[in-house]
This record gives C-alpha cells, structure tokens and sequence, in this order.
C-alpha cells in the first residue's frame, strides 16, 4: 500500500506543480459536464407546442363544400378554422395549391397538407349509396431533416381525426337539431319517432291506394276484355251505329251554335249590370257630396238627397243579384260575392243611421266622412275586380268551353265521315288487344300480391315502432336528445376519452433524456483521460521496488479522483443548473460516481493491458452503447444484435439506475443496478492485472513499431 500512495504521491505533486498540468486537469474535469449540460438543454422539449410550433406545414383547402338540404356543409373549411385555433404546428394557410407543394420542394416548408374540391361531397357519398372514400394530400420533405417528418406526421393524424370528428359531429348536430325545426316550423309531430311514425303511416295509406289502383286496374282490364269481346258481337250493327252517330252530331252542332250566341249575348248583359252597379254607386256618393255641401253652406243638412240615396241602394242591390244569380256557387268568385254583399248592407244600413240621427249634425258629417264614403269607394273597387273576373276569368272559360265542345264536335263528325263501314281489320285488331290484356292483367295480379305483401311487412313495422316509441329505453334515449344538439355532437364525435394515469411522469423529455446523456459524458471523461494521461508508470529511484499491480492501483488514483471530479460537476449542473427533474439528488449523484468509477477503472485497465489499441476499444465499446444501449429508443426497436448484447455492456445499467432517481424508486432496482456495476470492477481488475501480463512484450513491440513511424507517440 505504501508503494501505491507513493506513486500518487508523485503524480500530484507534478501536477499540482505544473501550471500547465493544472489547466488541463481543471479542462478535463469540466468538459464531459458541458457534454452533458449541451445535449440535455438542446433536447429539452423538442415535442412540446413551443418548439414544434415552429416547424412551419404548409395548408390549402380547395373545398368547394355542399348544400344538403339547405344546409351548407364545408368541412374542409371547418378543418382550416380548427387549425388556425391549433398552435401544435406552424401552419402556414397558403393562397393557392401552387404555393404550397412549391414551398415543400424548396424545403420552406416541412410538409403540406392539400384537401381537394369534392372533399365535402365525397364525405356525405354515404348518402347516395355509392361511398366514396375523401381523401387529404400529404406533401412531405423528408431531406430536410430525419426526425422532423416524424413530427409532422402527428399533425398529419391530428387534421384526419380533426376531419373525421368535424363530420361526425355536425352530421349528429344537424340530425339532432331536425326535430327542433320541425317545432318552429308548427308541426305537430313532437319528435323524430312521431315524425317517423306519420311518415309510415302515410306510406302505408299510399300503399292503400296504390293496392286500391291496382285491383282497379284489374277490374278495368277484365271490362275491357269483356268489352271486347261484346263489341266483336256488336261489329256488324256497327255500320248503322255510324250513320246515326253523324246525324246526331250535326244536331248537336246546330243547337251548340245557338247556344253559344246566347252565352256571349248573356254574358255581355252581366257585364253591363256591374258597370251600372258601380256607376250608382258613383251617384250615391254624389248625392252624399251635394248634401255635404249644404251642410256646409247653410249649417242643415238636407234630407232629399239622403233619402234618394237611400231608395237606390234597394236597386243597385237588385241589379247587383241578378247579374251574379248564376255563378255565385262559384269557389273562385264566391268570395268576392259574398264580401260586395255585405258592403251593400252596410252602405245602407249607416244611411238609414244618419236619416234617423239627422239632428247632431256633426256626428252625421263625420259619419260620412269616416264610413261611407270609405265603404261606396271599398265597394266600387270590388264591383271592379269582380267585373274583370268575371270579362278574364268566368267569361273567357266560357267562350273556351264552347269553342272546344265546337271542336270536339267537328273532330267527331270528322271521324264518323272518315269510317268506311269496313270493320274486319278492326276485329283482328281488338284480337290483339285481347291477348295483350291477358297479358296485362297477369303482371297487375303480380303487383298486387307485391304490394300486399310491403303493405303487410310495413304494418309490421309501424307495430314495431310503436311498441318501442312507449318503452322505458326510449324514453330514455329522447331525454339525452333534449340536450345540447352541440354537446351532444361533439360527445358522438368523440364518445371515448382515454384516462392517462402516468407512473413515474417525468416533467419534460430533456430530463427523460439525461440519464442517457449523463452516462455518456461521464464515458466520454473517462475516454478522454486515458486520451491524455498516461497509464504506464515510469521507473523512480526513489520507489526501485514498486510492482506492476502496485503501479496500476498508485497511477489509477489519479484517474479516480479527476473521474470522481467530472461526476460531481455533472451530477450539480444536472441539478442545479439545468435543473432536471429529480426524486433523490443524493442518489442521483451516487449513481453519477459509481459510474464514473466503473468507466475510468474500465478503461484504465484496457489501456494499461493494451495500450492504444485498448483506447480504440474503449472507443468502438462507446460506439456500440450509444447506438444500441436504449439510451434514445426502445431496446425492443433495436436490430436484433443489439437486443442480444446490450446487457452486456455497462451503459443500460447506469442509465436504469439514475432514471429511477428521476422518474421514481421502485424496490431494489436501484441497487441492484448499482450491483451489477460492480462486476464491470471486478473485470476491469481481470483486464488490468491478469490479461495485461501476457500482453506486455506485444505491447513493446508495437510501441516500438511505433516510435520507427516518426509519426506517432
């Protein structure tokens, strides 16, 4: 023991010595710190809003939407809006499609998500029955850079599951929001069911009728063919039938002839009626004046023209009957008949009340300001309107009605002129007709069963319904639709939340990290010391007699304490520094200085056994650790080979044991991970002591091999 405090006696105090010395010393146990500190800052929150806000993605919607129903519906619209309130990414709303897959080619943007013109038809397809599947173009630059389009292809799924719930819920929003229209709208059915119910009733009534159509259709072709069948009996008394027919025609001729001089002669006379109708009407309102006038003048009104206006009314109102006798049974002038009638009453009825109160003449003035006059004018003006009624509508109808019965007529005489008498062709004709009606009625009977049978199934249906639309579940069910149409469609867009319960959170992915990174600057110390220090002791005369296990242990004090040094800094800055999150700071920087410990002693020994070539293997072992000690991903994602020797490296062992001072204690896990490092002390000792002997005179000839290059230490 005396031997190995002398050596390291000797080694500090050179150092300690030596200003240089110091420097480097002072450098080498700060720099795996910063290693650390660096690669544990930069990987902070690289997927939290913050920092993935800035990776810009590029968005157009070329949407041209749809009406449904007088609903218009753009749900690529509804995607963009959603976007603008989302700030995961750095969407970036392009003008035109142009602008975006330009932006993605010329690495401005990350990637471009483009949702093309019939988006919003192709989404509702389902309707129609022919479903179409819409689908949203992802432009994506994966030279940019290696993990970004494994961020931005979160955003891709994102905007799909934005898309899918948008629809999802304003399609149940608007289906929801149907009844309540149907409210507003004063329907009497008060839900969906009732709705529905009407609507099966009425199919059901319409399948009533068409059942009904159908059997008389039937009834009709078995006429039919009864007729025929009659008249291929009745074809040779047809010749005479004929001739009758055509002297019957020109009499009808003759009378319609007649008939129609005294409708238009008639009609003319009506229309004269109501001019004169209105026109004493126009006197009455003159008689009025004059008497206005008088009152006016001479402060008395005068009872003659008040009287004569009276005895008029009688016949104006006669006149009035007569003209519209015969077509006031008419719906579309019954109206205006009855409303002129009662304005006749009236008219006369506030005459008769002036005559009788002619003593206050102020009230009879205003009387007849305020009513009469507004009542003769009223009446006039429907007179009027039923006049030209009566010239465009019911006079007009007429003149048609006899023009085309002069039509008809004609046609038929032409017809009968035109049959020769020769009725064989007709015969073989109606035989023809007869099959087709056999025909005919056999496909009819087919619809018939048909229809009675959706008639039956229809019925069974609206049974169904009815039942349910009572039933305790149902009534349940229109409960939850009384709520929000809004809430309730966003709940069907998204019915499942899931319940993150995180066991052991970590507060951020830089602390998730820093096990990882810790290790590796710890290493990294290690690697750089034996890089720069020597291992080999040189002989002393003051300690002739120093062993090589000796010199191994004296030397390796110095390696320890610069390792120790490294942790300490490391594991502070960690804490206090970068402030990583942290269960047990103590443990933490335990675990730091058992590793240290284990990779200076490690890579001590292979240097001392090998010399360089045992630096360079310390070099590839960190290498193989970094790419497959699941430091950054899953071991399980890892090639094969790395899942295979991983365990055997001392990399896994250290990262477990300070994650469970980040993340949380669970048993013994710690100090069984802080055990296992101990066994890379014991192989270190093997390499160091035992594997080294043999190893010695190889090792001086590649020295000296060496030295002869010129080139190299």
């Amino acid at each position: 023991m005396k031997n190995i405090f002398r050596i390291f006696y000797r080694d500090f105090k050179r150092v300690s010595t030596n200003v240089v010395a110091v420097v480097i010393v002072i450098g080498l146990s700060i720099i795996p710190s910063l290693y650390a500190w660096f690669n544990i800052l930069s990987n902070w929150d690289p997927y939290g809003p913050e920092s993935t806000s800035n990776l810009k993605i590029a968005v157009y919607s070329a949407d041209e939407g749809i009406d449904m129903g007088g609903l218009s519906l753009n749900i690529g619209d509804s995607v963009i809006d959603a976007l603008k309130a989302n700030q995961t990414m750095g969407w970036q709303f392009t003008d035109t499609m142009d602008e975006a897959t330009d932006g993605v080619y010329s690495s401005e943007y990350y990637a471009a998500l483009i949702i093309p013109e019939d988006f919003s038809e192709k989404m509702i397809s389902f309707l129609n029955g022919e479903v179409q599947n819409p689908q949203i173009i992802y432009y994506e630059n994966e030279k940019k850079n290696a993990i970004a389009p494994k961020i931005t292809s979160k955003a891709k799924t994102a905007v799909q599951e934005q898309v899918n719930a948008t629809f999802v819920s304003t399609l149940a929003e608007v289906m929801l929001k149907v009844n309540d229209v149907m409210v507003e709208n004063g329907m009497d059915s008060g839900s969906m069911m009732n709705l529905f119910l009407t609507q099966l009733n009425d199919l059901s009534g319409d399948l009533d009728g068409y059942i009904a159509l159908l059997n008389s259709f039937v009834s009709i072709t078995n006429s039919a063919s009864s007729l025929i069948d009659t008249t291929q009996v009745m074809l040779p008394n047809l010749n005479t039938m004929v001739d009758d027919g055509s002297n019957t025609v020109n009499t009808m001729q003759g009378a319609l002839n007649s008939g129609s001089l005294n409708a238009s002669a008639l009609a003319e006379v009506i229309s004269a009626n109501l001019n004169t109708a209105a026109d004493s009407l126009d006197n009455i309102n003159t008689l009025i004046q004059n008497a206005l006038d008088q009152l006016d003048n001479y402060g008395d009104l005068s009872s003659g023209g008040l009287q004569s206006a009276i005895n008029m009314m009688p016949l104006i109102r006669q006149l009035f009957e007569n003209s519209v006798a015969d077509w006031k049974d008419d719906e579309s002038v019954s109206g205006q008949i009855a409303e002129i009638e009662a304005q006749l009453d009236k008219i006369e009825a506030d005459l008769n009340s002036v005559q009788n109160n002619v003593t206050d003449l102020n009230t009879a003035k205003d009387t007849l300001n305020t009513e009469i006059s507004t009542e003769i004018t009223s009446c006039k003006t429907e007179i009027k309107a039923l006049k030209d009624t009566f010239d465009y509508s019911v006079k007009g109808q007429l003149e048609t009605t006899i023009q085309s019965m002069q039509g008809s007529l004609n046609q038929t005489q032409a017809i009968l002129n035109g049959v020769d008498g020769d009725f064989d062709e007709v015969s073989e004709v109606l035989d023809a007709y007869s099959e087709t009606l056999d025909k005919g009625n056999e496909s009819l009977s087919d619809s018939l069963a048909a229809a009675q049978e959706m008639k039956t199934g229809l019925d069974s249906v609206i049974t169904s319904l009815s039942a349910l639309e009572i039933s305790d579940q149902y009534q349940a069910l229109m409960k939850i639709l009384e709520t929000d149409p809004t809430l309730l469609g966003d709940f069907l867009s998204s019915p499942v939340n899931m319940e993150t319960k995180e066991i052991y959170p970590i507060s951020n992915y830089g602390s998730a990290m820093s096990p990882f990174y810790t290790v590796l600057a710890l290493w990294v110390g290690a690697l750089i010391l034996v890089a720069i220090i020597h291992v080999k002791v040189l002989p002393d005369e003051k300690i002739p007699d120093a062993k090589p296990y000796q010199k191994f242990f004296g030397r390796y004090i110095t390696f320890f304490l610069i390792g120790q040094v490294q942790a300490l800094i490391t594991a502070l800055g960690d804490l206090f520094y970068i402030k990583i999150q942290c269960h047990n700071p103590f443990l933490f920087w335990l675990a730091c200085a058992c590793c240290s410990f284990v990779f200076t002693l490690f890579m001590y020994a292979l240097t001392v056994a090998f010399e360089n070539v045992g630096e360079a293997l310390a070099v590839v072992i960190m290498v193989i650790q970094v790419a497959g000690a699941g430091g950054s991903f899953p071991i399980e994602v890892l090639p094969a080979i790395y899942q295979r020797i991983y365990r055997f490296f001392p990399f896994p062992y250290g990262m477990d044991a300070l994650r469970e001072t980040i993340g949380g204690m669970y048993g013994m896990t710690y100090w069984k991970c802080i055990g296992i490092l101990g066994i890379y002390i014991i192989i270190s000792l093997l390499i160091g002591l035992v594997i080294a002997i043999p190893f010695r005179k190889l090792n001086m000839k590649i020295e000296h091999s060496k030295e002869k290059s010129d080139i190299m230490l």
